[in-house]
């Protein structure tokens, strides 16, 4: 079996000689039980690997055509088999497990549905930590280096089914690992976005936004808002929008500043207060209130009264910006995914042998 991206996970191929592509299986090696998903045969020395690393506990099917090997890997494993509810009536074999939309099947690893495609059952899989996505079959990995949907005739409906995909573009993402042909392991949104810029019977670029649902962040009080992301839904690269509703008491993030990127607010109903360290200001519908990089774009929105307000924020999007957050003394620097209280700093040559 390779590796792919990290030490604990594996793949495996034939070759169809009809498609003329690669049908892929895949193990993800946990402690706590490793994952099959959607398993092809093996080769003998790929099964002394595959009891080497502990076998399998789950054994996911992403659709009931990728049933495959299944029935050979449980009785040698003793895995048991997971499917979407909607296709345990289509395989072969028992489900022992039935799952639905949104279910986390294992820590880590989320169940997204994707009607209209080839079986209503079908699901893609969500790495959570790994910012991966691995598709059975909706989207197949052709020619080297890029994405295509599956061929129409095989769809419930080709244009539902491409629009599904959304679903996926809500998420944070870099790598697609496919059942179907060559995985995409860098800049994989981007070539999903491609893949359905191609087609004629859509056009991804565009939404409405009675087609968004709105989402509350769940963070901790005053924080707690809703808002509508916008920008990954139809292929934005270098520019992020959403919109922001605080209800009553309700405050948008902490105080922050960017130091490379620039943002824009524009109220489009109702008002709310702008804090920031020069001083507070009430800002009401037709507002626009620009944000450039540095203490002067230091913000914070918070509704002190009694109707809810609606902003639009705009925003570059920068791989290398930098947060700050003066009420609280933090710093984030994007690429380390992490942030830091300023006042932990060290000299440049400290802990250096």
């Amino acid at each position: 079996m390779k590796r792919l991206i990290s030490d604990d996970l594996y793949s495996w191929s034939i070759f169809s000689e009809m498609r003329q592509i690669d049908f892929n299986g895949y193990l993800w090696i946990r402690s706590e039980g490793n994952v099959l998903i959607d398993p092809v045969p093996m080769i003998d020395s790929d099964l002394a690997q595959l009891d080497e690393l502990g076998g399998a506990a789950w054994m996911v099917i992403t659709n009931r055509d990728h049933e495959r090997e299944a029935e050979a890997f449980r009785k040698r494993t003793g895995a048991k088999v997971v499917v979407h509810e909607a296709d345990a009536d289509g395989l072969s074999g028992k489900a022992d497990r039935l799952i639905t939309d949104g279910e986390e099947i294992v820590p880590g690893l989320r169940a997204i549905q994707l009607r209209y495609g080839k079986s209503p059952g079908e699901i893609a899989l969500y790495f959570l930590e790994k910012g991966m996505v691995l598709f059975g079959d909706l989207i197949v990995g052709e020619p080297i280096g890029a994405l295509t949907l599956l061929a129409d005739e095989k769809l419930g409906n080709p244009p539902k089914a491409a629009l599904e995909l959304r679903k996926i573009l809500a998420l944070p993402f870099n790598a697609i690992l496919v059942g179907d042909g060559h995985s995409i392991l860098h800049e994989a949104r981007q070539r999903l976005i491609e893949c359905l810029q191609r087609r004629t019977d859509i056009y991804i670029n565009r939404i409405n936004i009675d087609e968004i649902d709105w989402m509350q962040r769940n963070a901790p009080p005053p924080y707690d808002f809703e808002d509508k992301d916008i920008d990954p839904l139809i292929g934005a690269r270098h520019l992020g929008y959403r919109l922001i509703r605080l209800q009553p008491k309700v405050a948008s993030f902490p105080m922050h500043l960017h130091h490379f990127g620039e943002e824009m607010f524009y109220v489009i109903n109702g008002g709310c207060t702008l804090k920031t360290p020069r001083g507070n200001l009430a800002v009401t519908k037709g507002d626009f209130i620009a944000f450039p990089p540095g203490e002067s774009g230091a913000h914070k929105f918070v509704n002190e009264g009694d109707t809810a307000c609606t902003l639009l924020a705009v925003g570059t999007v920068l791989s290398h910006d930098v947060s700050e957050y003066p009420d609280s003394n933090k710093v984030y620097p994007y690429v380390t995914k992490r942030i830091f209280r300023k006042d932990g700093n060290v000299s440049y040559w400290e802990g250096e042998a």
